[in-house]
């Protein structure tokens, strides 16, 4: 309203206007009140809401030091880690070589073994021919040294006929006895 509307009106009609006013003024302060109460709590929430994330920031930071000192720790670890794999598969290098190597050799002694085996066979081989030929000689040399004694043994009983024959013969023919046990001692 502008002033000349507020002037042409009445004495109650300016009262009316007023306690209106009023009204407004006190309904517009308790929600003024109310608004103040709200913001007074949202405050107080807000300052406890930022003492939490005050708290929380402090957890974060010691975290966040903690976190560093093991990534720190992590990154030491991996280093020491790849040193130590870097020497492992060093040491594993040298040892396929020296595998290697060692089967090379082995390889070259199986070779060897087996050329000394077919050698060895060969002269096993030979030497049982021989062996067979003089196992077969000597059959030979048993069954004519069987021959020769059979011989020697007919031979002998003959002799031992004839001189027999011959005692009895030279007894008979009167030698003395004498004699004849000095010939039997000197047969």
């Amino acid at each position: 309203m502008t002033d000349k509307e507020l002037r042409k009106l009445h004495r109650q009609d300016l009262l009316e206007l007023l306690v209106e006013q009023s009204r407004e003024a006190a309904r517009l302060k308790t929600a003024l009140d109310e608004r103040e109460e709200e913001l007074s709590q949202a405050t107080e929430s807000n300052e406890r809401l930022k003492q939490k994330l005050d708290e929380k920031d402090e957890q974060l930071e010691k975290l966040k030091g903690r976190l560093n000192e093991k990534d720190a720790e992590l990154a030491q670890r991996t280093t020491v880690s790849e040193e130590q794999l870097e020497n492992l598969k060093h040491k594993l290098n040298e040892k396929d070589a020296l595998v290697e190597k060692l089967k090379g050799r082995l390889d070259e002694k199986d070779e060897t073994l087996a050329a000394e085996a077919a050698a060895a066979e060969e002269n096993f081989k030979r030497l049982k021919g021989k062996l067979d030929e003089k196992d077969a000689l000597i059959d030979r040399l048993r069954e004519q040294i069987e021959r020769r004694e059979e011989k020697i043994g007919k031979l002998e009983a003959d002799n031992e006929k004839l001189r027999t024959n011959k005692w009895n013969e030279l007894e008979e023919n009167g030698l003395p006895t004498e004699l004849l046990s000095r010939l039997k001692a000197l047969l």
